[in-house]
């Protein structure tokens, strides 16, 4: 199994920026529009489009790395913030399933940060 361990504080970093992964593409979009309605583009919107881009290019490798069933559950952990009793009730996906999914999202977007 995987041996490498991750600290408190970086699983509940990779978990938020998995959480904001939706709103950073949105802010992204928002960004490279202003961009192309301005001539002149400032040092810190180009240092914020990069680091958006960054980070929305590690959550996608995630993303492609996951099966169709992984998907589908992923988007309901990250995307439509559901807990794991409503996927169970909902949805019939028992907890076990939830937290496996959703721990190894959160691997698998430390191992494209390079942490692991």
């Amino acid at each position: 199994m995987r041996v490498n361990k991750l600290s408190k504080e970086s699983k509940k970093f990779y978990e938020r920026e998995l959480r904001q992964y939706w709103k950073n593409k949105n802010k992204l979009t928002n960004l490279l529009t202003k961009k192309e309605k301005r001539l002149k583009f400032d040092s810190m919107n180009s240092r914020t489009i990069i680091y958006l881009q960054e980070r929305i290019n590690y959550i996608d490798d995630v993303i492609n790395q996951l099966n169709s069933f992984e998907k589908e559950v992923f988007y309901m952990i990250f995307k439509q913030n559901y807990s794991w009793l409503y996927c169970k009730t909902e949805k019939n996906i028992d907890k076990n399933t939830y937290y496996n999914i959703l721990n190894k999202s959160i691997y698998l977007l430390a191992e494209e940060f390079g942490e692991i």
